[in-house]
C-alpha cells in the first residue's frame, strides 16, 4: 500500500505515518508538505492508494483545487484531516467529493478505523454533521455511509453495546445467556475486527463515532 500524506507541519506528518503504519505495517508514506509539491509527486507519474491532505497549507488556494485533485487520482480515496471545526466549512470540504472528513481532534484509534473504513470503499462524516440541527442532507450522508461497525456481527454488536454501558464479561454473560468463555471469544472477535488492543479503545471508538446504541 502507497500512501501521500500531505500536510506542512512535521509532527502531523510523523503522526499520520505511525497511523498509516498501524493500518498496514508494510505500506509506504510518501509525505508532501505543500500543494505544490503534491501536484509534483503526482506528475512523476506515482500512484497511490490513498491521499490524506490538510486543507491549510501552502500553495492551495481554495476548494475548487481540491475537487480537482479529487478528481484527478480518481477512483484513488482523498481524505482530508483538518483544524476545521465549522459543520458549515466540513460540509462544503464533502461536497467536493473527499471520501472522509477527520477533525485533528480525533482520537488516534478512530483515525485508524475511519482510514481502513475509506480503504475498503466506505466514506466518513463527522459525528458533529448528523446531530440535530446540523441539516438533513449531512444526516442523509451520515445514515448513508457505511460505519466501521460493518463488519462486526449481530452478537458481536451485542457485546459491544453492553461494554460500552461498563458491564464486566461476567455481567454481558448473565444478560445475554453466554458463558464466561464463549464471551471473552466474542470481547476477543469484537477487538480484531475493530483494529483495536483494548476494551477501553473499543468503547472509546463507539463514542467518538457518537454512537448511542448500536443494536
Amino acid at each position: 500500500m502507497q500512501v501521500l500524506i500531505a500536510d506542512d507541519h512535521s509532527i502531523v506528518r510523523s503522526g499520520l505515518t505511525h497511523l498509516v503504519g498501524e493500518l498496514d505495517e508494510t505500506a509506504t508514506v510518501v509525505a508532501a508538505t505543500s500543494f505544490g509539491q503534491v501536484g509534483a509527486i503526482l506528475d512523476q507519474g506515482t500512484s497511490f492508494d490513498l491521499i490524506v491532505m490538510d486543507l491549510r497549507m501552502p500553495g492551495l488556494g481554495g476548494l475548487d483545487e481540491v475537487e480537482a485533485l479529487v478528481k484527478r487520482v480518481a477512483p484513488v480515496p482523498v481524505a482530508v484531516f483538518s483544524m476545521i471545526e465549522s459543520p458549515d466549512e466540513m460540509r462544503a470540504v464533502l461536497s467536493r467529493g473527499v471520501r472522509a472528513f477527520i477533525p485533528k481532534s480525533t482520537d488516534d484509534v478512530l483515525v485508524v478505523n475511519i482510514l481502513r473504513l475509506v480503504m475498503a470503499g466506505g466514506s466518513y462524516v463527522p459525528p458533529v454533521l448528523g446531530m440535530p440541527g446540523a441539516g438533513s442532507a449531512a444526516t442523509a450522508t451520515r445514515a448513508a455511509a457505511p460505519s466501521v461497525f460493518d463488519g462486526l456481527t449481530r452478537r458481536q454488536l451485542e457485546v459491544l453495546d453492553l461494554l460500552t454501558q461498563g458491564l464486566s464479561n461476567q455481567d454481558i454473560g448473565e444478560r445475554l445467556g453466554l458463558n464466561l468463555s464463549t464471551v471473552k471469544t466474542h470481547v476477543t472477535g469484537v477487538l480484531k475486527a475493530l483494529g483495536v488492543g483494548s476494551r477501553t479503545q473499543a468503547v472509546l471508538l463507539v463514542k467518538e463515532t457518537g454512537r448511542d446504541r448500536l443494536v
